[in-house]
């Protein structure tokens, strides 16, 4: 059976934003081969994770194995002809970001295996409905866990990050409870300080979500969701786009669950950020 042939079977089964990607697929092949799953989201209008869980709902294994398909079914159509993709390949080999980038993208689209969908959103349910949602990374992840955390800043309100080293820590752990959500990014071999503060939220009923390098992780036994992201052989900057690319589909299912609501928000934040740097220039220039 063709890809076309499976979709056309399920699309009554599918959910809304799971139609939308089908149509996409079958209208625009040569697209869905040449780009990843949250280009295909974009322009479809739909969130990276939509794409994946319409790739789970084909009974493939995930976004490669439905750009194999379609690439199958479309040499099929057209006498065994190699496709074209949408870039200048020749170019692409050539240049050495470009196989970095290349690879980024590989590592991303393995690391979509490693996921389970239904625990992605139930985690995204427990930031969505959170009184307060706090973010712990340490060492190398503390950039990352600083960006995740004034990226929610815009989208909605009592989002702090934890810092091991802040004098209000105490006062900070003190506050949660089973309205709490967590989010704990664990990449280090040795992280005594991150494995105490887990220990002690999860005593607290606080939802942690872990998202760490190895399903070995010493936070494993306190998580309510684990996300153990690290592949064989990958290195700790081989991690960070595929943290980011997680982070984002992470996000986008938090926002799926009152889309309005994040658009209003966002919004007025960016609102009163602009008013404050108004005010900024002003005083430097002494309008007032």
């Amino acid at each position: 059976m063709s890809i076309n042939e499976n979709i056309k079977k399920r699309f009554v089964r599918l959910s809304k934003g799971q139609r939308k990607v089908a149509q996409f697929v079958m209208s625009n092949p040569t697209v869905v081969i040449a780009n990843g799953a949250a280009e295909v989201g974009r322009q479809a209008n739909v969130s990276e994770s939509t794409v994946i869980r319409f790739c789970y709902a084909m009974d493939l294994s995930g976004y490669v194995e439905l750009q194999e398909e379609i690439r199958s079914y479309l040499n099929s159509q057209h006498e065994g002809v190699p496709l074209q993709p949408t870039y200048t390949a020749s170019k692409q080999r050539t240049s050495s970001f470009a196989k970095i980038m290349q690879r980024d993208m590989q590592n991303i689209q393995d690391t979509i295996h490693l996921v389970n969908d239904k625990v992605l959103q139930k985690s995204s349910k427990w930031m969505h409905e959170a009184d307060t949602v706090y973010i712990l990374g340490t060492r190398q992840a503390a950039s990352i866990a600083n960006w995740l955390s004034y990226t929610l800043k815009t989208l909605r309100s009592n989002v702090k990050q934890l810092r091991t080293d802040s004098d209000d820590l105490v006062q900070q752990i003190n506050s949660m409870s089973e309205r709490t959500t967590l989010i704990v990014f664990s990449c280090d071999k040795h992280s005594n300080d991150v494995k105490t503060i887990v220990e002690i939220a999860k005593m607290k009923k606080v939802k942690i979500i872990a998202i760490t390098g190895s399903a070995l992780s010493p936070i494993r036994d306190y998580a309510s969701a684990l996300f153990a992201l690290g592949l064989k052989n990958q290195s700790s900057l081989d991690m960070v786009p595929v943290l980011f690319s997680f982070m984002h589909a992470l996000i986008e299912e938090m926002v799926s669950h009152d889309k309005e609501r994040y658009t209003q928000y966002q919004q007025s934040y960016e609102q009163v950020e602009n008013n404050l740097l108004f005010l900024d220039v002003a005083r430097e220039k002494q309008v007032f």
